[in-house]
């Protein structure tokens, strides 16, 4: 009787940890895919300056909050050898804003102008749009980093980077 007891509670037990444990790897479940549309990171910008097409989907269990922003990549810039384009590796600061504009056919909820909550499994389309400023010099490459964070993680979730070649409209 002793034997059947101390088992007994050594499952229930073990159901309890188990759950727990999987209770506490859901809530820290913090996964998003980042991808760029037609794998289209490479564009030049005229004087309308580029835009991107770029797909956020939320890739873990839960519903999450997720805030989108974008900055000059860390990184030099060196897509002239590749593209044999361009005279300078200097990474150049580019003017770069998100819009909606009806992409989506599901009801994805934005919360302010650079977030947006999704469901699990559930996509949202956006467009990045990349204007030169007056002034900026001609047959140079920036590199802008589009970075996805949630508020319930710590860290970047995903980060695609993209590449503007700033063309000389006076050689169109």
């Amino acid at each position: 009787m002793k034997l059947i007891v101390t088992f007994i509670t050594a499952c229930l037990a073990a159901v309890t940890l188990s759950k727990s444990n999987e209770e506490l790897t859901t809530s820290n479940d913090c996964s998003a895919q980042l991808i760029v549309e037609k794998d289209r990171s490479f564009k030049t910008a005229d004087e309308e300056g580029a835009q991107f097409v770029l797909v956020l989907t939320n890739t873990s269990k839960d519903v999450k909050a997720f805030t989108l922003s974008s900055k000059k990549s860390s990184k030099p810039c060196r897509n002239n050898a590749q593209y044999n384009r361009g005279n300078s590796s200097k990474n150049i600061e580019l003017d770069v804003s998100f819009q909606n504009n009806n992409l989506n056919r599901n009801n994805t909820k934005k919360t302010s102008n650079n977030d947006v909550l999704l469901k699990s499994g559930e996509s949202y389309k956006f467009i990045v749009n990349v204007k030169v400023p007056k002034g900026t010099q001609f047959n140079v490459w920036s590199c802008i980093d589009v970075e996805v964070k949630s508020k319930d993680c710590e860290s970047t979730l995903d980060t695609k980077t993209l590449s503007v070649f700033v063309a000389d409209p006076s050689e169109g």
